[in-house]
């Protein structure tokens, strides 16, 4: 899948050059997830890039609420109730769970994974603003 970066040069000129997606600097992140930051668009309360390296097979952790696009890779999903679904390049996922026990992103694959994650408000703090 190709990757583009905008950007702009001194002079205030706009460029565009294609990029490899596992090219991009990842800082360093909590336990097993790398992601890159996100900004602020809307009512979105950030948009990453969330590396997962391969064999990685973290427990169940918290989902923030969010909407989820696999970019590149493979990666099978988790939840409490014990189910697991297989994500493959272009699959989505709504991520509408808070609580505990959330969903665990394990990578099955010999290669990174990719995905990029939107994460929104909860209805909660949305109310509270």
């Amino acid at each position: 899948m190709p990757v583009y970066r905008l950007f702009a040069s001194e002079d205030g000129v706009t460029h565009i050059e294609a990029l490899e997606a596992s090219a991009f600097s990842f800082e360093h992140g909590p336990g097993e997830f790398k992601g890159v930051g996100g900004m602020v668009l809307g009512d979105a309360s950030r948009v990453l890039l969330t590396r997962f390296e391969a064999g990685v097979e973290p427990s169940l952790h918290r989902a923030n609420p969010g909407f989820a696009v696999l970019i590149e890779g493979e990666l099978n999903v988790a939840v409490s109730d014990g189910t697991e679904v297989a994500l493959r390049p272009g699959d989505a996922i709504r991520i509408e769970s808070t609580g505990r026990g959330g969903w665990a992103p394990r990578n099955p694959g010999d290669e990174l994974a990719l995905m990029m994650i939107t994460q929104m408000p909860s209805k909660q703090e949305k109310q509270e603003t």
